[in-house]
């Protein structure tokens, strides 16, 4: 595996963005970023999704709307808050 740069911000807030580094894993379908860093930047969360994981738990975690930048490109997204045993990773929709 390997990390990225990730310019993540509230879309209802511009001006409230952080850089991270996080580790790209082709597999995952969201990207995951830490939800007391999203809640630092007023993200709040709009659903919950359940997820699988690798070792074949069940998992529930909540989702919300940023705007992000990876790469040179910028787009919304939907990203997973990670909860603090989760890894940051950028996921194939970012």
């Amino acid at each position: 595996m390997f990390s990225a740069k990730l310019i993540v911000w509230n879309p209802t807030e511009p001006s409230r963005s952080e850089e991270i580094d996080v580790l790209v894993d082709t597999g995952a379908s969201y990207s995951w970023v830490s939800s007391s860093r999203l809640a630092g930047l007023g993200v709040r969360p709009t659903r919950r999704l359940i997820f699988r994981t690798i070792e074949g738990r069940t998992i529930e975690r909540e989702l919300a709307p940023v705007f992000v930048r990876v790469d040179g490109y910028t787009g919304g997204d939907t990203v997973v808050l990670a909860e603090p045993d989760d890894n940051e990773v950028l996921g194939r929709s970012s």
